[in-house]
């Protein structure tokens, strides 16, 4: 199964119990993912190597192929959430929100 841009945004959707489409727009979250691959090209940029052409430009459209191997799917929804839960809440540093930040360095580390 190939993944793209929306995987990543449905798979992120799960732990913001927001299933339904009632809280973030899919536009809100996308931007959250293409801000996210900026951040793993910088960390990782080893993950890109050979893709001269095709490096993340933070302006991926929910259609497009996810270009990382499927294990970075959740890396990513996982800075998506991140990131959603900081807009949403002033006390991130004590809450979720900064659990998931703590998965995605984990993760985007090599």
């Amino acid at each position: 199964m190939a993944f793209t841009y929306q995987s990543v945004i449905d798979v992120a959707r799960m732990p913001l119990n927001d299933e339904d489409k009632a809280r973030y727009s899919n536009a809100a979250l996308l931007i959250y993912a293409n801000h996210g691959m900026l951040q793993i090209l910088k960390r990782r940029p080893d993950l890109f190597v050979g893709r001269f052409g095709s490096l993340p430009t933070g302006e991926a459209a929910p259609a497009d192929a996810f270009p990382l191997p499927a294990c970075y799917v959740q890396t990513l929804a996982d800075y998506v959430t991140a990131r959603a839960e900081m807009a949403d809440d002033e006390h991130v540093n004590s809450g979720r929100a900064a659990t998931f930040a703590q998965l995605f360095e984990a993760e985007a580390q090599p």
